[in-house]
C-alpha cells in the first residue's frame, strides 16, 4: 500500500511539475485565464498536501506503535535479566552456605578419623603386646657372685702393656 501511495505521489509530483512549467511558459491574456490555469494546480497541490499529512500521520502512528512494542520488549528483557541475576545471586548464596557446611564436616571428619585411628592403634598394641610373665625376683648377692669373676678378669691389667 505504501509503495503504491509512493508511486502515486511521485506520479502526481511529475504532473504538478509539468503543470508548473507550462504555467511559467504560458502567456496569459487575462486574470481569468491565469486563474483557470492555476485552479487545477492549486487543487492538486492541496490534495497532495492532505495526502502527505495523512501519510505522515500514519507513519507517526506506526513509529509510535513500534516504539511502544520495542519498549515493551526491552522491559521484558530487563525483567528477564534481573530475574536471572537474582537467581544467580541466590545460587551463589546457597553455594557459599554449602561450602561452609562442607568445611565444618571436613574438620569433624578429620577429628573423628584421628580419634578412631588412635583408638585402633591402642587396641592393636594391647592385642599384640607380649604376655605378662610372672614376676621374677633376683637375689643381688647371687648375681654379684655370678658376675664377680668376669668383672675381675675385665679389670686386670693386660700383660701386653
Amino acid at each position: 500500500m505504501r509503495l503504491s501511495a509512493a508511486a502515486s505521489s511521485a506520479q502526481r509530483l511529475e504532473q504538478l511539475s509539468g503543470q508548473i512549467e507550462q504555467l511559467r511558459q504560458a502567456k496569459h491574456q487575462s486574470v481569468e485565464e491565469l486563474a483557470a490555469a492555476l485552479e487545477p494546480l492549486a487543487q492538486a497541490m492541496a490534495a497532495l498536501a492532505d495526502e502527505t499529512k495523512t501519510t505522515l500521520a500514519e507513519i507517526q502512528q506506526k513509529a509510535r506503535e513500534q516504539g511502544e512494542k520495542f519498549t515493551g520488549q526491552m522491559n521484558e528483557a530487563a525483567k528477564s535479566w534481573n530475574q536471572a541475576a537474582e537467581h544467580a545471586a541466590q545460587a551463589g548464596t546457597r553455594l557459599e552456605l554449602a561450602g561452609q557446611r562442607l568445611e565444618w564436616r571436613h574438620y569433624a571428619l578429620a577429628g573423628m578419623t584421628g580419634l578412631l585411628t588412635a583408638a585402633l592403634v591402642s587396641v592393636f598394641w594391647l592385642w599384640v603386646a607380649p604376655p605378662t610373665s610372672p614376676e621374677i625376683t633376683l637375689d643381688p648377692k647371687a648375681v654379684a657372685a655370678h658376675l664377680k669373676p668376669a668383672v675381675i678378669e675385665a679389670l686386670r691389667p693386660s700383660k701386653g702393656k
